[in-house]
């Protein structure tokens, strides 16, 4: 397309050139006057595609250009006379296209306007003169429409490359946001359990192998999550991962309660809260020995919700509670994007008693009872495909 684009430009040129040719020719005998004429229009001919093409925008040099331009259109009129009056229309698309706005439509209009009195100069009647005159505008527009088009056709070619790699970069942050938010829980979860597993093997065999039955099943569910991710279809609850996240937590001997008194809420804040539940206690798992866990969640009269995620055990330096353990990640980076998203907020926190507390805000009306029913159908059909 950007081709095909130059190459009109550069057929209008020709075109032009043509036509001038032709009737420069045509009105005047004697192989010096046409060969005159057929070389000065060869270099019009260059100036204006030099001035019309894409190109232009990088030439440092066009006002000098531009000035040879008009001379060698002017010039001739010496010459020429009348037959060249309707050659300026091509230097007046180049003054359009070369010199900034407002000031090229001002030295347009002059130019469109000072035809009549130069036609007027060369013996020509009240009809020529019009003639010469709407002959320049129409030029000129034609020259500019054209090279403007190319301009924006090639705009437009960049603009969608843009958005291309835009939407790509957002669909493989996106992938990698939810992949580490899913398995991210999971795999802290089964490792804990895992481990919980290992110390009981020996001492109580029947609760090593009921954790491990727990861990066979939170990896399975782990697989079925994963193929809701490329879709992008990926639903959670607040109250089903609060409920998991304190099973888990009690089964490795942390007490852990959860207390959720924010009503039924809209699908997307819902995925949001949980996924903010996940990430709490994977990090909660990674970066400190936590003896208790609290999970709030409320809503107040002008219908904000608040989730805190709290616990104990943080170390003094913020760090990983064993050696080995990653101390960076983007689990609350990921957490700041998706609120804000659903116009929340995500706030992290460290009291002076080794609390940790991270908090998401986000407003929130009570959902329709119509969006209320498709999304416990949507839940109840993800359930029934997973089985």
């Amino acid at each position: 397309m950007s081709r095909l684009t130059q190459g009109i430009v550069v057929m209008v040129a020709v075109g032009f050139f043509v036509a001038s040719v032709v009737a420069t020719v045509r009105n005047h005998d004697g192989l010096v006057h046409q060969l005159s004429a057929v070389v000065v229009l060869l270099l019009l001919l260059g100036f204006q595609i030099m001035h019309a093409g894409p190109w232009r925008l990088e030439r440092l040099w066009w006002p000098w250009s531009l000035l040879a331009h008009g001379v060698l259109t002017y010039l001739p009129f010496l010459v020429f006379d009348g037959s060249w009056v309707g050659i300026p229309g091509s230097f007046a698309g180049s003054v359009l296209l070369t010199v900034e706005s407002p000031r090229s439509w001002i030295l347009f209009g002059a130019l469109v306007a000072g035809q009549y009195p130069l036609c007027a100069a060369l013996d020509g009647n009240f009809g020529q003169c019009v003639n010469a005159v709407v002959s320049t505008a129409v030029g000129g527009i034609v020259v500019y429409g054209v090279a403007r088009l190319a301009d924006l056709t090639a705009e437009l070619r960049a603009a969608r490359t843009e958005l291309a790699e835009r939407a790509v970069d957002q669909e493989r942050l996106r992938f990698a946001r939810d992949l580490h938010d899913l398995l991210g829980y999971s795999l802290s979860v089964a490792a804990l359990k895992c481990q919980l597993a290992q110390r009981l093997a020996l001492e109580d065999p029947e609760r090593a192998r009921s954790e491990m039955s727990e861990v066979l099943a939170m990896v399975r569910q782990a697989m079925s999550d994963t193929r809701w991710i490329s879709s992008g279809d990926l639903q959670m609850s607040l109250a089903r991962e609060s409920r998991s996240a304190v099973s888990a937590l009690r089964a490795a001997g942390i007490r852990a309660d959860a207390d959720l008194d924010c009503g039924v809420l809209r699908p997307e804040l819902d995925a949001v809260l949980a996924t903010v539940v996940r990430e709490a206690v994977t990090n909660m798992l990674r970066h400190s020995v936590p003896g208790r866990c609290e999970i709030r969640a409320g809503r107040d009269g002008l219908g904000t919700v608040r989730l805190t995620v709290s616990n104990d055990g943080v170390p003094a330096d913020g760090g990983p509670a064993e050696p080995g353990e990653p101390s960076g990640g983007r689990g609350l980076d990921n957490l700041t994007e998706r609120l804000l998203a659903v116009g929340g907020r995500l706030t992290a926190e460290r009291d002076d008693a080794g609390w940790f507390h991270l908090s998401a805000v986000v407003e929130a009306s009570s959902a329709p009872r119509t969006t209320i029913r498709a999304a416990r159908e949507a839940g109840a059909a993800r359930a029934s495909s997973a089985a």
